[in-house]
C-alpha cells in the first residue's frame, strides 16, 4: 500500500532519484525552514530512536530525506520560532499505524534536549 501520490512522486524506476527537477524530494510543508544539510547527529540520533519503537519496520524517503529537522515558524507573530522534526516510515505488518505514529512523535521528542514537534509520515505498510 502506497500513501496516495507516492507513485507521481516517484519516477518510472520507483526511486525518488528517478524524478530529478519533480521537486517532490525539495518540497517542505507550510512554516517550516530546512535545517542546512538536515542531517547531521542529531538526524541520526533521531533515526536511531525511530527505529527501536515496535512496530517501525524502515524508515523511508519517499519524499526526500527520511529524517527532516528544520525551524518552524511561530503562528503568533510574538512567539518564538521552534524547531520541528518530519518522519517518514513505514510500518510493519501487525501494528496499527496511528499507535506506531504515536509512539515514534513521542520517541523523537524525547531524542532531543529541545523537545521539538514532530510529524510523522506513513509512506508505507510493510
Amino acid at each position: 500500500m502506497r500513501a496516495p501520490g507516492a507513485a507521481d512522486a516517484l519516477g518510472a524506476a520507483g526511486s525518488p532519484e528517478a524524478a530529478p527537477g519533480s521537486g517532490a524530494a525539495d518540497a517542505q510543508a507550510p512554516g517550516v525552514a530546512d535545517a542546512a544539510g538536515g542531517g547531521g547527529p542529531e538526524a541520526e540520533r533521531v533515526a536511531a530512536a525511530v527505529l527501536r519503537v515496535s512496530g517501525v519496520s524502515r524508515l523511508t524517503g519517499v519524499w526526500g530525506r527520511p529524517v527532516r529537522l528544520g525551524e518552524r515558524a511561530p503562528a503568533a507573530k510574538n512567539a518564538l520560532p521552534r524547531r520541528h522534526a518530519r518522519v517518514h516510515l513505514a510500518v510493519a505488518a501487525g501494528f496499527r499505524p496511528l499507535e506506531v505514529a504515536q509512539a515514534v512523535r513521542t520517541a523523537v521528542t524525547a531524542a532531543l534536549p529541545d523537545r521539538p514537534t514532530v510529524a510523522v509520515l506513513v509512506t508505507d505498510l510493510d
